[in-house]
Order: C-alpha cells, then sequence, then structure tokens
C-alpha cells in the first residue's frame, strides 16, 4: 500500500495546515501547460489529489493510519538462481528486436494515451473556464435584470407620486376655488341681508312717519271738532 504522506511528500505527524500547504505546492507544479506537455503528469497530479483527499479528512486519514499500521513488513528478497541457456546470436538478435519493437509500440501507445490524456485535462480546464465565464455572464445578467427592475421601480414610484402630487394640487385648486365662491356667496348673502335688513327699517321708518303723520292730522281733526263744538255752545256757530 502507498503511503498519501509520500506523494504529498510530508511527515506521518504532519498537521492539517501542512497537508494543505503541501497540496498548494504540489497543485502550483502541475499547471495546465504541464498536464498537457508532460507525459504522466495528469497521473501524478491525480495521484496527488487522491492522497490531499485521504488526509484532509481526519476519518478517512485515521483509516488510512490504521491501514498502514497492518500492512505487513517488506520481507527481504530471496535469493533466486536462474540458469540461462545460451542462445544463437540470431535467436538472441531476433529476440531483441521482437522487444524492441514491442517497445516502441507501446511507447506509442502510450505517448497517443498521454496526449489523449492530456488533451482531456485541457478540454476539461478550458470547460471549467467557460462554465465559469457562464456563470458570471449570467450573475452579471442577473444583476442587471435586478438594477433595471430597480430603476423601473423607482421609475414608477417617481410616477405615482407626481400623479399624487398633480392630483393633490389640482383638488387644492378645487377646494381654493370652491371656498372662494362659498365665501362670495355668504358675502352676497349678507349684503342682500342687509340691504334686505336696510329696505325693512326705511319702510319702517316711512311707516312710522306715515302712521305719526295720520295721528298728527287725526289729532288737529280732533281739536278742530272741539274748538267748533266749543263755539257752538258758547256763540251757537261753528266758526268763531
Amino acid at each position: 500500500m502507498k503511503s498519501a504522506y509520500l506523494v504529498l511528500g510530508i511527515p506521518g505527524n504532519a498537521s492539517p495546515e501542512d497537508v494543505e500547504t503541501a497540496f498548494r505546492s504540489a497543485s502550483e507544479l502541475f499547471h495546465a501547460q504541464r498536464l498537457a506537455s508532460e507525459p504522466g503528469a495528469v497521473d501524478k497530479f491525480n495521484e496527488i489529489k487522491n492522497a490531499y483527499a485521504v488526509l484532509r479528512d481526519a476519518e478517512s486519514r485515521a483509516a488510512h493510519d490504521r491501514k498502514l499500521a497492518a500492512a505487513p513488513r517488506a520481507r527481504p528478497a530471496q535469493r533466486v538462481e536462474v540458469v540461462y541457456q545460451e542462445e544463437s546470436a540470431a535467436k538472441h538478435l531476433l529476440k531483441w528486436g521482437l522487444i524492441l519493437v514491442a517497445l516502441l509500440f507501446v511507447a506509442g501507445f502510450y505517448v497517443n494515451y498521454r496526449n489523449a490524456e492530456a488533451k482531456k485535462a485541457q478540454a476539461l480546464l478550458e470547460l471549467a473556464e467557460k462554465q465559469k465565464a457562464e456563470r458570471e455572464a449570467d450573475e452579471k445578467k442577473k444583476q442587471d435584470e435586478k438594477m433595471d427592475a430597480e430603476r423601473a421601480q423607482a421609475k414608477a414610484k417617481q410616477e405615482a407620486d407626481d400623479r399624487r402630487f398633480a392630483m393633490e394640487s389640482q383638488m387644492a385648486a378645487q377646494r381654493a376655488t370652491s371656498d372662494r365662491i362659498r365665501s362670495e356667496q355668504i358675502a352676497l348673502e349678507q349684503q342682500r341681508m342687509a340691504a334686505a335688513e336696510q329696505q325693512r327699517q326705511e319702510q319702517a321708518a316711512r311707516l312710522e312717519q306715515q302712521r305719526a303723520a295720520a295721528e298728527a292730522r287725526m289729532r288737529l281733526e280732533q281739536d278742530k271738532r272741539r274748538i267748533r263744538d266749543a263755539c257752538f255752545q258758547l256763540y251757537r256757530r261753528y266758526d268763531c
């Protein structure tokens, strides 16, 4: 079993901060260009990520430590004696030729596989960048829509306030006009009442004058009649 501590290059008693620092340092070394160009870089970086995933979690780290403690110690290799049988030069060259061809085939296959893995990693990075750009564009779009909605709401509120102010101003003007008309009507009514009262008083004064004149005439007539009666009684005549 391969130790995750050896993969990250840290001791077995490393703190969580040491694990984070080691992983950040390794991540900086395995950048996108290196992953795309260097054979084996993707596998190495995946191995580092797996080791970091094991050591960053306390439970998985404890389980890893238990597995390391339970793993058997490496035993010394037993000595094996091999008896080589001499081969002819032609068979020897043919064997090494086949081995070389197989190695070239395997190397070509490995290079193609590494290139495909590197391209896949590059595609994943490009996809992540694209998704990040799309998320940022969506977020910006949402913020713009929110700002537009807030501006529209503020504009609608301002228009409503303007309409309410105009309506209140119009109603105030109408009330002022109604109050002025009512005041004018009250003043006219008071003027009419004053004129009627003055006419009544003048008519009463005229009637009083006419009554006084009539009473004066009646007293005058009564005085004349008494005088005639007195003349008649004294002189037996009415025109004395």
